[in-house]
């Protein structure tokens, strides 16, 4: 990794000694809080902690193409649990190009190196953690043909992550392997074209999420889902802008019980509306069957309902509150769910871009075993910008 660090800081130095030349921008941000609950768990134990993050983007136009790059770069420490400090490095890469005039390709492609950690087991007056490096993987290419007043489209993309042996906190416990990595492949097209002053489009998705055989013991375990869909959206005059997404969409595998209905309902909306006085009013709704990122060892069946309000409170001031509920099902477990999250955030816009911002948030999750209840608390400040 040594090296990979050193490509980092080389491109930050050139980028910053001519940006225009170079045509990039460089994001940063920093900042501390503290919350109620570190490992978002029912042990409640409390932390402070400070974070950083630095990003270098950019593009270039070639023949008939572009080329697109990102650099990132981030890391957060929290002095009390020192093996939960986290550390990420990226770079992802994109080129799109004119094949001819009706037909475009884009490819991407880009990998990240994690560092993070949890808690193992707490005791009174003994608290055993670990750490572990992660690494993510994804790549993709897709091609987009507009022809007779539509657009059609299709995309294969593919997302790997490998997990990291475990290395404890407490000395004499081996490294080991706690969580299964997986590799999910997906296989999307459609086709999207004008109607009664919007665009109504259709969707065909097939997702596979392969585990390794010696690592199914962690149990996780490999499972595919098949969703069709039709999808509406337009902005109307009075500032609203409407996008409805409905469909069915059908799991399997063979670790899945057969009590377990296959098919579900598929649904994404979206609703935007520019209110008066520089307010802007958002609301979302979704459901759809998740494969990766998840606690179940099969998939689970996530139901999510979404608001949020920014408002403009001067020509500086800024407040911005969200609300979120989201209830999941697993599927090879009979188990559920509900995490409901408020944040508040009030901001502040500096010279040349740079802001102030203070976040309140407030996280409580329920779930079918309540002795797995809690509930997180926090506040962060944090100064952030670009150039």
């Amino acid at each position: 990794m040594r090296s990979l660090h050193g490509v980092f800081c080389v491109a930050f130095a050139l980028a910053i000694h001519n940006p225009a030349k170079a045509g990039s921008t460089i994001d940063y941000s920093a900042g501390g809080g503290w919350t109620s609950n570190i490992f978002k768990d029912p042990t409640q134990l409390r932390a402070s902690f400070s974070e950083v993050k630095l990003g270098l983007r950019g593009s270039f136009d070639l023949e008939d193409s572009q080329f697109a790059y990102g650099l990132t770069v981030s890391g957060r420490r929290v002095p009390r649990y020192r093996f939960v400090d986290e550390r990420k490095v990226g770079l992802e890469a994109g080129y799109i190009v004119d094949l001819s005039e009706t037909i475009k390709l884009t490819l991407k492609g880009g990998i990240e190196h994690r560092r993070d950690g949890d808690l193992f087991l707490a005791l009174p007056g003994l608290t055993i953690g670990y750490s572990k490096e992660d690494i993510a993987a994804a790549a993709s290419a897709g091609i987009t043909v507009e022809q007779g007043g539509g657009k059609s489209h299709a995309t294969v993309a593919l997302a790997n992550l490998n997990r990291g042996e475990a290395d404890f906190t407490l000395a004499g416990l081996p490294r080991t392997k706690l969580e299964a990595g997986n590799r999910l492949l997906d296989l999307t097209g459609g086709h999207i074209r004008p109607l009664l002053g919007g665009e109504v489009g259709v969707t065909l998705q097939y997702r596979t999420n392969h585990i390794p055989a010696d690592e199914q013991a962690l149990e996780r375990f490999p499972a595919r889902t098949l969703r069709g869909s039709l999808a509406y959206g337009r902005a109307f005059g009075n500032g609203i802008t409407l996008m409805a997404e409905a469909g069915i969409v059908r799991v399997a595998s063979s670790d899945l019980g057969k009590s377990v209905d296959p098919t579900r309902p598929f649904l994404k909306a979206e609703l935007a509306w520019q209110l008066p006085a520089d307010t802007v009013f958002k609301a979302t709704l979704s459901r759809d069957i998740q494969l990766a990122d998840i606690d179940d060892p099969l998939g689970e069946d996530v139901r999510t309902v979404g608001l949020s309000l920014e408002k403009a409170l001067t020509e500086k001031l800024k407040l911005a509150l969200a609300f979120e509920q989201a209830y999941s099902d697993w599927l090879y477990y009979d188990y559920r769910t509900r995490t409901t999250s408020t944040v508040a955030t009030l901001s502040y816009t500096l010279a040349k871009g740079a802001a102030l911002a203070l976040e309140y948030s407030h996280l409580v999750r329920r779930e079918t075993d309540k002795a797995a209840d809690f509930k997180v608390d926090g506040l962060a400040a944090r100064f952030s910008g670009s150039f």
